[in-house]
């Protein structure tokens, strides 16, 4: 339950982190800075969920019984 919450909050700030990447105007220094900081904290939240996320691990058939 916990870690639901987690992975939905992670991707939520992933998700905010992406649009402001997307959409900065790159005018100002300022906001050039915000850009790359919005691009780090995409980074880190994909290195997040890759670790939490456990949904997609892939199908391993069990060894046959000889």
């Amino acid at each position: 339950m916990t870690k639901r919450i987690v992975l939905k909050i992670v991707r939520v700030i992933a998700g905010i982190a992406g649009v402001v990447f997307w959409l900065m105007p790159l005018r100002t220094g300022v906001q050039v800075l915000l850009c790359m900081g919005s691009f780090v904290v995409l980074i880190v939240c994909s290195a997040l969920l890759g670790g939490l996320d456990d949904q997609y691990t892939g199908y391993w058939p069990d060894k046959p019984k000889h």
